[in-house]
């Protein structure tokens, strides 16, 4: 499991895939007392890889299905209304598998894909942008005013680049690229997750580094020698961020100092990296894996 999204303690979803069932899409349910398999409107999906929601009865999932020829992989995208999970994507847009899933509401939704493109769903129609080819797009963020995207290519050369793009309006333009290699050891921004705890409020994280922007430019406000993965919290003073360094972390930003949250000692194994976080305030889930097992740690 690699995302999670809950709306209260009671009601929390995990998606990702099983390799039980051979790299097969699975979102599992929790009620509040057990965990339960959710059924999808199909069995052909490999993977569900991020989950954004605006209410118990109004959940998106991005995801992908893969074919023996990767040039066949199409783009997933499952919406719950509270009853059912119905496939939206219309075939013939024609996007590789999606990793990344924003929006401020299901009128106004945003994917990102394997290929360097934004799919937007204005709730009635589908529209594409193609930010750079070949750009996997690992996180979509941002408000109303403005929007990130961050993502890197794999063309397996020195060339190959970690890249953020800003949207105004409803142009995107290229903000910032860096070569891999340059970004792993001294990042300008973070690849793995775009956050805005408040209007006006973003964050980026990275390995080593979390990114605030102020202005025109994205600036490292926490250094730390943990990758940090995603980001999850009730408000600009209330801040979960979660990932890995030699084991499971979880650090906490109060409004004035991140402060890493002390796990209890053999809680799961070290080498579980945790992929997503959720909290109202007073109780807390994060999941995470070890590409073999997945584990939900609940805090309170």
């Amino acid at each position: 499991m690699y995302s999670l999204w809950a709306s209260s303690p009671t009601n929390v979803y995990v998606s990702g895939f099983s390799m039980i069932s051979g790299l097969q899409g699975a979102m599992y349910h929790y009620d509040g007392k057990q965990w339960t398999s959710v059924l999808l409107p199909s069995g052909d999906y490999n993977y569900l890889w991020q989950m954004r929601g605006f209410g118990p009865d109004d959940i998106w999932v991005a995801g992908a299905q893969l074919y023996p020829d990767p040039k066949l992989d199409s783009a997933v995208v499952l919406h719950y209304d509270g009853r059912h999970w119905k496939s939206m994507l219309p075939w013939h847009m024609g996007s590789r598998g999606l990793k990344s899933v924003w929006g401020t509401s299901s009128q106004n939704m945003f994917f990102g894909s394997s290929d360097g493109r934004v799919i937007h769903y204005d709730g009635i129609k589908w529209s594409v942008d193609t930010l750079y080819p070949g750009l996997f797009i690992s996180a979509i963020g941002g408000d109303e005013r403005q929007m990130f995207a961050v993502g890197n290519t794999w063309k397996g050369t020195l060339d190959d680049s970690v890249l953020c793009f800003v949207r105004n309006g409803t142009q995107w333009s290229l903000l910032d690229m860096q070569y891999r290699s340059q970004h792993s050891s001294d990042p300008r921004f973070g690849l793995y997750a775009v956050y805005t705890p408040a209007p006006g409020v973003y964050y980026s994280c990275a390995a080593f580094a979390i990114f605030q922007w102020e202005t025109d430019r994205w600036v490292q406000v926490y250094s730390t020698r943990a990758t940090i993965i995603r980001m999850g919290g009730t408000g600009p003073d209330n801040i979960l961020a979660v990932g890995w360094q030699e084991g499971p972390v979880i650090f906490h930003w109060d409004g004035s100092t991140w402060e890493q949250i002390a796990l209890p000692d053999g809680l799961v194994p070290s080498d579980v990296a945790l992929y997503g976080v959720w909290t109202n305030g007073r109780e807390a889930f994060a999941i995470g894996n070890n590409y073999g097992v997945s584990y939900v740690l609940h805090g309170k």
